[in-house]
């Protein structure tokens, strides 16, 4: 068959609408599926669909379920069909093979036969012996109708006129999206499957040179009713379990959502076959063959196209976004940048007891001085991704993640004038970015993104810690580190006097500790201060009133977590 050929030009047999049409159009079948009866069942039970070979043969007895096709062991000549062959022992290689000598049958032409078997009768050789029934996979979208249907009838009521009139629409969408399936099926999917014997250049050339007009006159469909089917197909998905959780599956590979089973993989194959339809519906609105999709801009009640499942249309939440809604954000709601190990230590664990435990949630720095420049944080970490303009507003592409600083008091943090200037050129810094991507942003929110703190007039270990608190965690270093002093009979009162001399220059702990010999362990000085801080903490928390300094950082930072986390989009400042 000549790729370049109009479909339309070919010779009469097959007639357009029949399945046997389908095989005018070149690759078809190559992306999507051709399954044996026994496969069928397979697929089906994969979706959650309790089908037995019995049932499909009661399904085609009652004419409420067909095969697309019947391979006949008589051959035709006039039912001979030009088809490209050489796809091997499975059902599309026996489906060409037939259709070639004339043997390939439409099951919606030739009703249903007890000559024609689903089951292997005794005597006959399993290696040889099949039913010659093939189906398309699209076929499993409208098992369950069937099934629906077949039980309303066994319980004795009278067919509804439209039952026949359905199950026409059913067979004529399985048709089209087979139609279809070779142009669109690899993008909607991120998966192209190249046929034997094919050289990748050809099945593009095919791909690019399909018609979607043309497509769908061989399958005897009408382009008005592809947004319709769509449709239907969308919202029966949206009524399975992981529905809320699309956002994030439209992210996720073939490889991934195939592992799926149940209604959740049955709904992901129906939101594959709405977005084909969908797309054929956007190319032919180009054409100005069939009106534009609806716009969603600013929709506020859902509609079915709200879950196609491309992330490429406008009302598409990001990745970033969608981990975000739904907890799993790789980015933190607060970066909080600490000084020491000592903090490094203190505050995750601080954090986890109040519920904050998460990676998502805060992420603590040390940046192991105070001689920081934030501004690279500021400027790539946490100004916000702009997304579209709908109104009034910009809707985020991401969370936002919020600065927190929390740093001893010196250097560029030594006075608060020192630290309101540090704050001013960080937000300043965020507002110049958020330009940049052609939006604005108020005051209020760069308010809540930067957070300068520190732990008052002393250095971390004095300004949280009291004399007795840091004697006994101190004593207790040196003893582990065969100290000699630490036997002196006058160890505990030089230990306090030097502790006293710090508090009143506000010196490092380091300095009192090498006054007397004890070796520097930031670490395990930490460790052996965890059990007052964990103590004295919680009482505060018991009483509300928090009075350690890291304390109040820590139940900031909680409500700085709090406030951005939902936050989804800003507000135009010039518009307030």
């Amino acid at each position: 068959m000549n790729n370049e050929e109009s479909l339309s030009s070919q010779r009469d047999y097959p007639c357009l609408g029949s399945a046997l049409a389908l095989l005018r159009i070149p690759f078809v079948f190559t992306q999507d599926d051709l399954l044996s009866s026994g496969d069928f069942v397979k697929k089906a039970k994969e979706r959650g669909l309790d089908l037995k070979i019995e049932d499909l043969a009661e399904l085609h007895r009652c004419g409420l379920f067909l095969p697309l096709y019947r391979v006949s062991r008589i051959p035709v000549e006039g039912r001979r069909i030009e088809v490209r062959r050489g796809m091997g022992e499975n059902p599309h290689g026996w489906m060409l093979d037939a259709a070639a000598e004339g043997r390939l049958r439409d099951s919606a032409d030739e009703g249903y036969s007890v000559a024609w078997p689903y089951q292997r009768p005794p005597g006959e050789d399993p290696r040889r012996w099949w039913n010659g029934f093939i189906y398309s996979s699209w076929q499993l979208l409208h098992v369950r109708d069937a099934m629906d249907e077949y039980r309303y009838v066994r319980r004795g009521h009278l067919v509804p006129l439209n039952f026949h009139k359905q199950r026409v629409v059913r067979r004529r969408v399985a048709l089209v999206l087979a139609a279809l399936a070779t142009h669109y099926f690899p993008a909607v999917v991120g998966k192209l499957k190249l046929p034997p014997l094919t050289e990748w250049e050809e099945l593009q050339k095919a791909r690019a040179a399909s018609d979607v007009a043309e497509l769908l006159r061989v399958t005897g469909s009408e382009p008005a009713d592809l947004a319709r089917q769509a449709d239907r197909l969308l919202v029966q998905a949206h009524r399975e379990p992981l529905a809320k959780w699309l956002s994030l599956l439209r992210y996720a590979s073939y490889d991934a959502w195939s592992r799926l089973r149940g209604e959740p993989l049955d709904a992901m194959w129906r939101r594959i076959a709405a977005e084909i339809l969908l797309r054929a519906h956007e190319d032919l609105a180009v054409a100005s063959v069939v009106d534009p999709l609806p716009d969603l801009t600013g929709a506020r009640v859902w509609t079915a196209q709200h879950d196609r499942l491309t992330p490429r249309y406008q009302e598409a939440s990001t990745l970033e976004r969608a981990l975000a809604d739904l907890g799993l954000s790789p980015y933190p709601k607060v970066i909080l940048l600490v000084e020491g190990e000592t903090e490094l230590c203190h505050i995750p664990r601080l954090l986890a007891e109040i519920g904050m435990t998460q990676p998502q949630d805060v992420r603590v720095q040390q940046t192991k001085s105070s001689r920081i420049n934030a501004h690279l944080i500021a400027r790539y970490g946490i100004t916000p991704r702009i997304g579209r303009r709908i109104d009034d507003r910009w809707l985020l592409d991401a969370s936002l993640t919020a600065l927190a600083i929390a740093m001893d008091p010196e250097n560029d943090f030594a006075t608060q004038v020192d630290r309101d200037k540090i704050r001013r050129n960080l937000q300043q810094a965020i507002r110049e970015e958020v330009r940049h991507q052609e939006a604005d942003i108020g005051d209020d929110v760069l308010d809540a993104l930067v957070h300068v703190r520190v732990w008052g007039d002393d250095k971390y270990e004095l300004a949280n810690f009291s004399d007795d608190e840091l004697v006994s965690a101190l004593t207790t270093l040196a003893v582990r580190q065969n100290n000699q002093l630490v036997s002196s009979p006058s160890w505990e009162r030089d230990l306090r006097a030097k502790l006293q001399e710090a508090r009143a220059v506000h010196a490092d702990i380091k300095v009192p500790m090498g006054r007397l010999r004890i070796r520097e362990d930031k670490v395990e000085l930490a460790e052996l201060l965890w059990p007052a801080l964990f103590v004295k903490c919680q009482a505060e928390i018991g009483v509300n009133e928090p009075k350690t300094p890291v304390l109040k950082v820590v139940l900031e930072v909680e409500g700085v977590a709090s406030k951005v986390a939902g936050v989804r989009a800003l507000l135009d400042p010039a518009g307030l």
